[in-house]
């Protein structure tokens, strides 16, 4: 009986070293939304738009990317602005990829660091047409006073590749 858990085991650790070995081919999404604040809004209105780019380059990266995001942004407030870098948690591709993010970036309005992360879920709908719900949370640097934490989630049409 030994054997045959030991010999279970073999198989399973092999093919799961070969499947990660497999090189991955570039992929990512761009598109944009409405987003809704659950918190830190400043005094505007909680719906807002915002917009994304995601690459993922594959090959020595692995399941690591880059990001370049508006989040929060409507007629009164010019948002946040942040670079980040994606970690591709788990995946069903080509029809559904949950991403990790971590962002850096700038208050637009105040001018103040922003520091913060989310989760994205991508689900394709058609062809490369799909749906992209991010959740994430920011931290606006802005003094003693006026340090808010932006708390808010997203929908969005990605065109994905």
């Amino acid at each position: 009986m030994r054997r045959i858990g030991a010999s279970v085991a073999t198989l399973v650790v092999g093919f799961a070293g070969s499947a990660a070995s497999e090189p991955r081919a570039v992929h990512g999404s761009v598109g944009g939304g409405g987003a809704l604040l659950f918190a830190g809004e400043d005094g505007g209105a909680r719906l807002r738009v915002e917009g994304e780019v995601d690459v993922e380059p594959g090959g020595w990266a692995g399941r690591f990317g880059g990001l370049l995001a508006l989040r929060a942004a409507d007629r009164t407030h010019h948002g946040l602005l942040v670079a980040g870098l994606m970690f591709e948690a788990a995946a069903a591709r080509p029809r559904l990829v949950l991403g990790l993010h971590a962002d850096l970036g700038i208050d637009l309005d105040v001018v103040a660091p922003v520091v913060g992360g989310g989760l994205r879920a991508t689900v394709a709908i058609w062809r490369s047409l799909g749906v992209a719900i991010d959740t994430g949370a920011h931290l606006v640097v802005d003094g003693i006073a006026d340090t808010r934490l932006v708390f808010g989630s997203s929908t969005s049409v990605v065109v994905r590749w």
